[in-house]
């Protein structure tokens, strides 16, 4: 066996295997070595045990996202720089979603696992779906999750006061949502760690304007209409069009939008409903009404003359 090859795979194994207390199944994964090998096998364990724990005693989602990566890395035989890296591999791409899941866990918003990730919001979302459809992975999220709580504040510099918390503080807020639509525009804001004020508002950076086409696409999704929608964010209804269509386009958004529109309240009871927030269509270009054609038939085209029979 050539450890200068697989020495990192067998380590992670190794590392799995006595975190989860199967002593036995250590003993069976060393016992062919032979003393050059052991030896060669106790530097790798030795690179990947200082991996799990940051390089520097940072604070923030930084560190939270350091040492996800770092403890996720032996588990599937890679290392934290393929992790970062645009590398597509099946182990290195379900070690990134595990660090991205426990990422998510401890509680960091979705801009913040992204960019540390260099990704997208989508990215990060579809990572935490499919780590939660897999149990295998699932199962090394949870154990990464628990090695991110229990060595984060280890790793700070005293005093007390510059320990930071795991879980991110939402931006505060003052926005009471009434109706559904606003409602959304508070969901989708809490997911992507920003605040309905910005989304209402002209900020137009990507985590922005990706909360934004979320939160129309909810409530589009919840059956209000294009002209309904576009009133509340105050902008016209070709606009709301474009991000419904681009949400539509990206399976990880489209479903945090349907999540949110699923758990949308009803309009309040005796709220006064206008007929077109029930049923209010955007003509196509050229339509004419029924009523508009009669109306034309009825007045006579400028430049034309009435016909004039005179008695003879």
């Amino acid at each position: 066996m050539d450890l200068d090859q697989g020495g990192r795979q067998l380590a992670g194994l190794i590392l799995d295997a006595a975190g989860r207390g199967q002593h036995d199944q250590v003993a069976d994964l060393v016992a062919p070595l032979d003393a050059d090998q052991l030896r060669l096998l106790v530097a790798v364990l030795a690179v990947q045990v200082d991996q799990t724990l940051p390089s520097a005693p940072a604070t923030g989602p930084a560190a939270v996202c350091e040492l996800a990566i770092n403890a996720a890395a032996p588990m599937f035989g890679t290392t934290p720089e393929a992790i970062l890296s645009a590398e597509r591999s099946r182990p290195v791409s379900d070690a990134r979603a595990v660090a991205m899941t426990a990422a998510r866990e401890v509680g960091l918003s979705l801009p913040a696992i992204a960019e540390h990730f260099n990704k997208d919001h989508g990215s990060v979302i579809h990572a935490v779906r499919r780590t939660a459809d897999r149990p295998r992975l699932a199962d090394a999220a949870a154990r990464v999750t628990e090695h991110v709580n229990d060595r984060y504040t280890a790793r700070l510099p005293r005093p007390e006061a510059t320990v930071v918390s795991l879980h991110q503080d939402q931006p505060a807020s003052a926005f009471e949502p009434d109706g559904p639509v606003e409602h959304a525009v508070v969901a989708a804001a809490e997911a992507f760690g920003t605040t309905p004020e910005v989304l209402l508002g002209a900020d137009r950076t990507r985590t922005a304007a990706d909360a934004r086409a979320v939160a129309m696409t909810a409530a589009r999704i919840h059956g209000h209409s294009l002209p309904t929608i576009a009133r509340h964010f105050e902008r016209d209804h070709t606009t709301v069009l474009h991000a419904t269509r681009r949400i539509e386009k990206t399976p990880p958004l489209r479903d945090l939008a349907a999540k949110i529109a699923a758990e949308l309240p009803e309009e309040p009871a005796g709220a006064s409903t206008r007929p077109a927030d029930v049923d209010e269509q955007i003509p196509e270009p050229g339509h004419r009404s029924p009523g508009a054609r009669a109306q034309e038939r009825a007045v006579p085209v400028a430049g034309e003359r009435p016909q004039l029979r005179v008695a003879r």
